[in-house]
């Protein structure tokens, strides 16, 4: 079996009810090669397209029309 290292990009709201950041934080130290897009303050869950924060979709929309990841994890603000 071929096991490729996991690449994903993860953009929780730290106040999101539906999931706790901690368990995006945890899910992150598990997976080195991902990395933690994070919006201060965002109290959503889903942040990509429908949160309307340039910094976020940029990050994201350059990963899926690249696939290469940010090179650390990023934080952008609300």
């Amino acid at each position: 079996m071929n096991h490729q290292p996991t690449r994903q990009a993860s953009t929780p709201g730290p106040r999101s009810r539906t999931t706790l950041y901690a368990g995006a934080e945890a899910m992150r130290k598990q997976w080195p090669s991902s990395r933690l897009l994070t919006v201060k303050g965002a109290r959503q869950h889903g942040l990509y397209g429908e949160y309307g924060n340039a910094c976020v979709d940029k990050r994201v929309n350059t990963y899926l029309r690249t696939g290469r990841l940010p090179a650390h994890d990023l934080t952008c603000e609300a």
